[in-house]
């Protein structure tokens, strides 16, 4: 028996080795830490809206209509939720699980694609040695649900060129995908139909009717139905996250054409150590001209140009490709690398990775970010009735992660006051006795000149009762 021959046998061993090691360093970590402002908080709070109104359908943030994104998951999260009670580890737990299943399915692919048990294992050891993607795997985010959700698409695309009835199940993931990450969904079907003419495949009319109307029915009846219940506040905020997100100006205007180039040296920098891997395996499908390994490549092509071409740029945005990147590595290895070396390499990768893993299941990292605004939301919850509102202005900025982070960690709505021209009015005329301050306007607007309560102190911020005051309704 060959050293190949060798690998191919330990294969199996290897799989379960590395979906017990996956498994720790995904779950093991969300038990620790809090959940960061901009997105994680936003969406756990919007779940537990869910959870405390028993309303699915007309999601809410802070009392009003959550438009921006759709519900899917903030669905999971208030699923978690509703078995398990409101806490951090749960609003967590969807994106640790759609990580889980990422790794798995990745080995699956890279097997199905290349006919090769050990490319597999090697698949899955680089996606779950990924740091990056395991760092958004901890977070209460959609971008690895949305990975998740995209490879399930196309590991279904791959199982339909043989049962035409799986055409229907990457319908079924292409909703999913819509209802997770909106626009960013469509890049599958730009995936599938580039690989359709590509290859020539041909798709029964009857499951190309069925799986486009999967895929697209949900999402235009959950839109429809915001469209019908809020008309032109709807299109108002909708227009401006688009702005903001997608199409807006960018300072400096010449911005709007290096999208390319910032994501390229973003992967440059953070890709390793599996970069030269990967492009490795680039230049072998090319070279052999596989059809089906092509799929990869149109994969990774169709992530990066609708990144590219949007206003904002961040990494994270690039995380359903991840997958193509581990299958394309472990190509580029076994092309590239003799075989008694990546042989030699797991055998003592793995011992270690195994200490590393179980260091952090006992010791998991823990990032606090809610270490100001959580005093401050429970000092707030507790000095107010259910109803009541509390005022927030931190020197006149928006600072929409601690409003987010004061509705998760507490249980009241917030009144916002984000430019400083409008915080006179809201201390003459007060919404609230309670009001969450940054220290300097509480030291310069308050403090001598109104009489009030100091409940709590935390950082840069003050939470301070109003004496004699009776808020406007």
């Amino acid at each position: 028996m060959d050293s190949r021959e060798v690998c191919l046998a330990n294969a199996r061993w290897y799989f379960w080795i590395l979906t017990m090691l996956s498994a720790i360093v995904l779950f093991a970590p969300i038990r620790t830490g809090d959940l960061a402002g901009y997105d994680d908080a936003r969406y756990a709070m919007v779940a537990k809206d869910v959870v405390e109104t028993g309303n699915w359908m007309d999601i809410r943030a802070n009392g009003g209509a959550a438009l921006e994104h759709p519900p899917l998951f903030s669905w999971m999260q208030a699923a978690m939720f509703s078995a398990f009670g409101v806490s951090d580890t749960l609003a967590k737990l969807p994106s640790a699980l759609c990580g889980f299943g990422t790794i798995l399915l990745t080995g699956w692919l890279a097997r199905r694609l290349t006919k090769d048990s050990f490319r597999a294992v090697l698949a899955m050891f680089v996606m779950a040695t990924s740091i990056y993607f395991l760092k958004y795997a901890a977070r209460a985010m959609t971008d690895v649900p949305f990975t998740f959700f995209f490879l399930c698409a196309v590991c279904a695309w791959v199982l339909a060129e043989e049962d035409s009835r799986w055409y229907l199940v990457v319908g079924l993931f292409i909703a999913m995908a819509q209802m997770t990450r909106a626009m960013m969904g469509l890049s599958l079907p730009i995936l599938f139909a580039i690989d359709l003419f590509a290859r020539r495949r041909r798709v029964p009319r009857g499951y190309l009717v069925g799986g486009l109307a999967i895929a697209f029915l949900p999402p235009l009846a959950w839109y429809a139905q915001w469209i019908y219940r809020y008309r032109g506040t709807f299109f108002s905020i909708h227009s401006l996250f688009l702005r903001d997100e997608v199409y807006g100006p960018l300072s400096p205007a010449w911005r709007r054409y290096t999208g390319a180039f910032e994501y390229l040296w973003m992967i440059s920098k953070s890709y390793w150590p599996w970069l030269p891997a990967m492009i490795a395996g680039l230049v072998v499908i090319v070279r052999a001209k596989d059809r089906r390994l092509r799929l990869l490549i149109f994969w990774i092509a169709v992530v990066f140009g609708l990144c590219a071409i949007t206003r904002s740029r961040v990494l994270r945005y690039m995380l359903p490709a991840y997958p193509a990147f581990a299958i394309l590595s472990a190509i580029g290895m076994l092309a590239f690398v003799p075989i008694r070396f990546i042989r030699t390499g797991l055998r003592v990768l793995t011992p270690l990775l195994a200490v590393l893993v179980l260091w952090i299941a006992i010791r998991p990292p823990a990032t606090w970010h809610a270490a100001e605004t959580r005093p401050m939301a429970l000092a707030a919850t507790a000095a107010t009735k259910p109803g009541e509102l509390i005022t927030f202005y931190d020197s006149g900025v928006a600072r929409y992660d601690e409003t987010n982070q004061l509705l998760w960690y507490g249980d009241r709505f917030i009144v916002a006051v984000w430019d400083s021209s409008k915080l006179a009015d809201a201390l003459e005329r007060p919404r609230s006795r309670i009001f969450v301050v940054d220290a300097d306007t509480f030291r310069t607007r308050i403090e001598s000149q109104i009489p009030n309560e100091v409940l709590a102190r935390s950082g840069h911020l003050v939470c301070v009762r109003l004496k004699d005051v009776i808020p406007i309704s």
